[in-house]
C-alpha cells in the first residue's frame, strides 16, 4: 500500500494490523507537530470522518492500494471550520421557515430540489461538527446542550430527516412542511447553540 501525506511519500509502520492502524499511527505523528488530519482518501475514495473508522478497521494493508491523507495546522483547521460553521448555520432556520411555507402552499412540488439540498448543507454541517471535536480531542457524546449530548441531538436529526425522506416518497408534502416548521428550525437554532460550545472548547 502506498501512503501519502501531503503529497510526500511516508512509510507505514511495520507492525501495523490494518488500514486503521497505519491511519492512527499517522495521525499520532501528525498531532505531536501540531496538525491534525483534514481528509483521508483511499483509492481515490473520499472518506468523511464520521465513516472512516467503518471503513478501515479491519481491511488488510493490501486491500487497499493508494491511502492519501492531507493535513492541516490544528490551530488553522479548527478556526477555518467554526467561521464557516457560523457563515452558513444562521440561514438554516430562515430556510426551514421559507421552504415550510412552500410546501404547505400551491406548488409544493417546486420544494422538492431546495429540500434536497437543504439536506445536504445539514449533513455537511454535521461533519465540520465532527471534524473539529475530532481535531480538538473530545466527543461529541461529551458535550451537552439542554440535558442532551451533541450525538444525541445528532441522532434525534436523523429520525426526522428520515421521516422526510419517507414524506417525499410518498408525497406527503403537507407534513414536510410541518416537519421544517416544527422540528427542524427550531433544531437549526440548536446548531448555532452547539457551534458555540465546540467554539468555547477551542478556547474562544
Amino acid at each position: 500500500m502506498d501512503v501519502i501525506v501531503d503529497g510526500a511519500a511516508a512509510n507505514a509502520s511495520a507492525d501495523a494490523a490494518d488500514v486503521m492502524s497505519v491511519l492512527a499511527d499517522i495521525s499520532e505523528s501528525l498531532h505531536k507537530q501540531g496538525r491534525a488530519i483534514l481528509s483521508v482518501s483511499a483509492d481515490g475514495q473520499s472518506l468523511a470522518p464520521a465513516q472512516t473508522a467503518e471503513i478501515l478497521s479491519g481491511k488488510p494493508l493490501d486491500a487497499v492500494r493508494r491511502l492519501e491523507i492531507v493535513s492541516e495546522q490544528t490551530s488553522k483547521l479548527v478556526a477555518d471550520s467554526l467561521a464557516e460553521l457560523e457563515a452558513v448555520i444562521p440561514d438554516l432556520a430562515t430556510a426551514c421557515h421559507e421552504l415550510a411555507a412552500v410546501f404547505h402552499g400551491t406548488q409544493p412540488r417546486t420544494g422538492y430540489d431546495p429540500f434536497h439540498q437543504l439536506a445536504n448543507i445539514w449533513s455537511h454541517v454535521k461533519e465540520r461538527q465532527e471534524l473539529i471535536a475530532h481535531t480538538l480531542g473530545v466527543a461529541l457524546d461529551s458535550l451537552t446542550l439542554d440535558g442532551k449530548t451533541v450525538g444525541a441531538w445528532h441522532t434525534e436529526l436523523n429520525g426526522f430527516l428520515a421521516e422526510a425522506a419517507a414524506a417525499i416518497e410518498s408525497g406527503d408534502t403537507i407534513l414536510l412542511g410541518d416537519l421544517l416548521e416544527y422540528e427542524f428550525a427550531p433544531r437549526a437554532e440548536t446548531e448555532v447553540r452547539i457551534t458555540g460550545v465546540l467554539r468555547e472548547k477551542a478556547g474562544g
